[in-house]
């Protein structure tokens, strides 16, 4: 028998939540990133626009370490892109992949497949 009931499920489900954080060294400054909500992964899905939908990722999840404040906001957009590709930008993106499982270069093909698209995809 079964001693697991339906509030006891719902206290450890929606009970104390604290999405998990990793610190990140980008271009100099210690940065914070926090794990995403499930809200943020399906409004990312609704950016077609994959710069536009990495601008968004950056903005949303980055934080001053030890706080709730984002560092970044949409107007920043223009400048994160014209930020240099480099070792700086690899471990934000890995570090991003670490706290949500997605990797963010392959999550934009997989966020705009259709449902039809992906079981018509050949499995490997």
């Amino acid at each position: 028998m079964n001693d697991t009931s339906r509030d006891q499920i719902r206290t450890k489900v929606f009970g104390v939540l604290k999405p998990k954080s990793t610190m990140v060294t980008l271009f100099g400054a210690e940065i914070e990133l926090h794990q995403p909500t499930l809200k943020s992964i399906l409004e990312a899905q609704d950016t077609e626009d994959v710069m536009q939908r990495m601008i968004q990722m950056i903005v949303n999840y980055t934080y001053v370490p030890g706080t709730d404040e984002h560092i970044f906001d949409e107007a920043d957009g223009p400048m994160i892109l014209s930020w240099p590709f480099g070792d700086d930008l690899i471990r934000l993106q890995k570090a991003i992949t670490d706290l949500t499982g997605l990797d963010i270069t392959k999550a934009g093909e997989v966020l705009t497949k259709s449902p039809l698209e992906e079981q018509s995809s050949p499995t490997p």
